[in-house]
């Protein structure tokens, strides 16, 4: 099996088990059972929240906590649900066709 991480905390998801379900209850390839219920994020909280949140299992991955948050700041806006994928287009303004999965983007909303 390839190695693969959860697209939105980062852990290894090297095998299925640990992969999140979408509401049909099949496997999603992109993540993790913590992170991904029933076609659902289970926390909703914002990039930063979860940096925070997730920063205290430093030592669970053989680094210090402050070392993970650092990481974790480098890594998750790489990550499929924190990547903002608005064109500059989408960025300015409504769009009702934007594919972006940021939960703090809100391109797609009407003001």
């Amino acid at each position: 099996m390839e190695n693969r991480i959860c697209q939105s905390c980062g852990m290894p998801t090297n095998v299925n088990e640990q992969l999140g379900t979408n509401s049909d209850g099949s496997i999603n390839n992109d993540y993790c059972k913590y992170c991904y219920e029933n076609g659902e994020f289970i926390d909703k909280v914002t990039m930063e929240e979860y940096i925070e949140n997730c920063s205290e299992y430093g030592t669970q991955a053989g680094m210090s906590n402050e070392e993970m948050r650092k990481h974790c700041q480098k890594l998750f806006p790489t990550l499929k649900r924190w990547k903002c994928t608005c064109t500059d287009e989408c960025a300015t303004g409504y769009n009702p066709n934007c594919t972006c999965t940021n939960p703090e983007c809100h391109c797609t909303e009407k003001y």
